[in-house]
């Protein structure tokens, strides 16, 4: 059978971390659980051992790039990947729609497309930015560039530079296509707690959309990054 690995970073997750590992430990394809416990205060870690995983604590908090990359180096050389965020809780359950088409063959990579009802609440302007990036940079344009809900192959995730943050998904998706891997998004009844219009979803925003840009640039270039924002900005604004 497929060795399979699922990384779960998580930061503060104490309320849904629990059900998030239960839903992963219980699914026979995956052999371990790794959840990466980046500098939580709130018990997360302790929460999620409890629950079944193997829990690696950072020292410092490295976001969300960093701690995926600390499960990896901490998880030996399983045949794939599971990457899962945090929140998911109980709908983590459906993760072998991510892992299958791996298993089979069919695919290097995979990324789960959420149903509408469960997307995010925000305005859309970072999403669409990377959207945007990810095309100029392999000529495709993904549905959910920013899902954090993946299956790699094995070797392909060892070969390839993580990105700080929350620039992760956007380097993953270029960076697995530049190395030739075949990629699929699959829809999947996945669900998470997502972030407002708040001041707290905002900051999250704008955190997210500077890791994003900053992946870019370092794949891109700045000048290619920066111009292929303003000219999505100046569509958007004639529409």
């Amino acid at each position: 059978m497929t060795h399979v690995v699922a990384i779960v970073p998580a930061k503060d997750r104490v309320d849904s971390i629990a059900a998030t590992v239960t839903a992963l430990v219980e699914l026979d394809m995956i052999g371990e659980v790794v959840v990466v416990d980046d500098c939580s205060i709130d018990g997360t870690g302790e929460m999620a051992r409890k629950a079944g995983a193997r829990v690696v604590t950072l020292e410092r908090n490295l976001g969300k790039g960093g701690a995926v990359a600390a499960g990896v180096a901490a998880s030996g050389a399983p045949d794939s990947y599971l990457l899962i965020d945090a929140d998911l809780g109980a709908s983590a359950a459906h993760a072998n729609i991510l892992l299958q088409p791996l298993v089979d063959d069919q695919a290097d990579m995979t990324i789960g497309i959420f149903p509408k009802t469960g997307r995010s609440l925000g305005f859309g302007i970072v999403k669409r930015t990377a959207a945007r990036l990810i095309e100029e940079a392999t000529g495709r344009r993904f549905v959910e560039p920013l899902s954090g809900q993946r299956g790699v192959n094995g070797p392909l995730m060892r070969s390839l530079d993580l990105a700080d943050g929350f620039g992760l998904e956007v380097a993953l998706s270029i960076d697995a296509h530049i190395a030739g891997a075949r990629i699929q998004e699959i829809p999947a009844p996945f669900s998470h707690r997502p972030s407002g219009r708040g001041p707290k979803g905002v900051a999250h925003r704008a955190r997210q959309c500077r890791d994003v840009m900053k992946a870019s640039a370092g794949r891109l270039g700045w000048r290619s990054t920066l111009e292929t924002m303003v000219s999505g900005l100046l569509r958007n604004r004639t529409k």
